[in-house]
């Protein structure tokens, strides 16, 4: 007897889905096929059992297991795509050993950035919706609305929209966390991330009253992610003039100092599209500590600080120059498509509302809107200028 149980969403939450598998083994009922185009498990009717599942992915796996899984009791129950499934009749308190997770984790973060690219697109369509009936609705000119027998494909047009929007955000939030969940799984903690690994922590309390006697200083840094190096040399002045980095907002924009000695500290904001786990082990084997590291999974900064002594040279993360040139102009690239598209909006907003304004007699809302597109073009033009003369000092620098 075969079982068909369709679920559209088991790889966005693969631990969910293990636990599932495992109750419908103590049910009788044992897994023999997934069909991933129609998210279809097929399962056999049997005696009961208690099974362990594990899910995996892996492009590289072959049609066997390694022999330490096999020694710890996994067989392969199948294999579709670069997915596959193992089982255990091992209760779960035994098990040692299982197949690793970052192959699921690096799966899940392109399908992030993918979801990530259709809310940002469908954000700049509503962005541009919104303008233009600003825009229309500040004008004194009276909107007429002409009766279409179209306007169920408008209606139809407008639902498609916004359910692929939803779906891309409930994406979105559903992988971060089922990643957040991998990661803990493997022991590594999301707080190594965000503080340094010789933090002292100091509650809320104790802070309040290192600000009181001026032992601790807050200061705040908008932006600096569209010239990281200005960062980087600020954070390494404060060091030197005995000003030492305790912690950093969550946000990454404010900055905590406590008062004490003299460091020499070299810092390097870093970026990365798509952060790999391993990329963290590598740093910190190096030497670095991470003092920030950002929410996005999408596009993540980190801030990475190393002291040394004076008898050293002033280490860096990227020694390579044409190395460091790239990562450089991989921000400015990637900033400049995030912020064009606004650009390109927000001008022709603001033609048309000129063209209105010519057309008619200016009232304070239709200012009002021409002046905030005015302020957005400007900011986000000098963002993405901004990224680019970071490019620019660095190449110089290396002499390109």
């Amino acid at each position: 007897m075969i079982k068909k149980v369709i679920r559209p969403f088991w790889s966005y939450d693969v631990q969910k889905t293990e636990k599932w598998l495992s109750y419908m083994a103590e049910n009788g009922y044992f897994l023999v096929k997934i069909n991933r185009v129609t998210r279809c498990f097929f399962f056999q009717k049997d005696e009961p059992r208690k099974l362990t599942y594990r899910i995996g992915f892996d492009k590289m796996q072959g049609e066997s297991l390694s022999g330490g899984l096999i020694a710890e009791g996994w067989t392969k129950v199948l294999r579709t795509g670069n997915w596959f499934v193992t089982s255990n009749e091992k209760p779960p308190e035994q098990i040692k050993t299982s197949s690793v997770r970052e192959g699921i984790i690096k799966h899940n973060r392109i399908i992030m950035y993918i979801f990530g690219s259709i809310v940002f697109y469908f954000s700049i369509i509503a962005v541009f919706f919104l303008s233009m009936s600003g825009l229309l609705l500040f004008s004194s000119d009276q909107v007429v609305v002409e009766k279409s027998p179209y306007w169920i494909l408008t209606y139809l047009y407008f639902s498609a929209v916004i359910a692929t929007y939803l779906l891309a955000l409930y994406s979105m939030v559903t992988i971060h966390r089922t990643n957040k969940k991998l990661i803990n799984e493997k022991g590594i903690s999301d707080a190594l991330y965000s503080k340094t690994q010789d933090a002292v922590n100091l509650s809320k309390a104790e802070e309040r009253q290192l600000k009181r006697s001026g032992q601790l200083i807050v200061k705040r840094k908008l932006g600096w992610m569209y010239a990281p190096d200005m960062l980087e040399l600020w954070l390494e002045k404060m060091e030197a003039q005995g000003y030492n980095l305790y912690r950093i907002s969550k946000t990454g924009t404010t900055f905590h100092f406590l008062i004490g000695s003299h460091r020499r500290v070299s810092y390097c904001a870093d970026y990365q599209n798509i952060a790999d786990e391993s990329y963290f082990d590598i740093h910190r084997d190096a030497g670095w500590k991470s003092v920030f590291n950002s929410f996005g999974s999408i596009q993540k900064w980190s801030i990475w600080s190393r002291e040394y002594s004076e008898e050293e040279e002033r280490p860096q993360i990227y020694s390579d120059k044409t190395n460091q040139l790239k990562h450089a102009r991989k921000i400015a690239i990637s900033y400049s498509c995030l912020f064009l598209p606004l650009i390109i909006v927000y001008m022709f907003n603001l033609g048309l509302g000129f063209e209105l304004m010519k057309n008619n007699h200016p009232d304070p809302q239709r200012i009002f809107t021409i002046i905030v597109m005015l302020l957005a073009i400007l900011s986000f033009g000098s963002y993405s200028i901004r990224t680019w003369m970071y490019y620019r000092r660095l190449k110089k620098q290396v002499g390109c």
